[in-house]
């Protein structure tokens, strides 16, 4: 019993640990003349919550997405390729590379969303077992304003 407990308690710790913590989403920022402004979220998900996938812009390492969090970049227009892969060392994000290639117009918001949704988990004896579905897609502004309310800033 005394050993559950301190997995348990350890388990919260990790998440709680690698949660964002910067300050709360409350407005889109002004847009840069002739550049594209991405959101790129992922809203907070118990799967994968301990982990920081790498986010990459043009083959190129960009920042670590924490759980509950977002970052906002500012790409000149023309086509560009985002991705999700592993994280740094000992990241425990299990999804594969996912990428997105789109053209990016000029003085426009984007919205890219990551998500990690579990949908089964379960004991068997000594074995835990847990299965999700992971996503990284454009979002719809009017859907991601109100998914961005409830993250921070990375």
């Amino acid at each position: 019993m005394f050993n559950k407990i301190i997995i348990i308690m350890s388990t919260s710790f990790l998440l709680l640990a690698c949660n964002a913590t910067g300050p709360k989403f409350t407005e889109l920022e002004r847009l840069d003349t002739n550049q594209a402004k991405i959101y790129i979220y992922r809203p907070w998900a118990m799967l994968d919550g301990a982990a920081a996938p790498t986010i990459q812009v043009d083959g190129v390492d960009r920042f670590d997405l924490s759980n509950g969090g977002y970052e906002v970049i500012t790409l000149s227009p023309g086509i560009h390729k985002l991705t999700v892969k592993k994280g740094a060392f000992m990241s425990n994000w299990r999804a594969d590379e996912m990428n997105i290639e789109y053209k990016f117009d000029a003085n426009k918001n984007y919205f890219v969303r990551l998500s990690a949704e579990l949908q089964d988990a379960g004991i068997y004896g000594r074995v835990i077992s847990i299965s999700g579905s992971y996503g990284f897609a454009l979002i719809k502004e009017s859907y991601a304003i109100n998914e961005l309310k409830e993250v921070k800033k990375n």
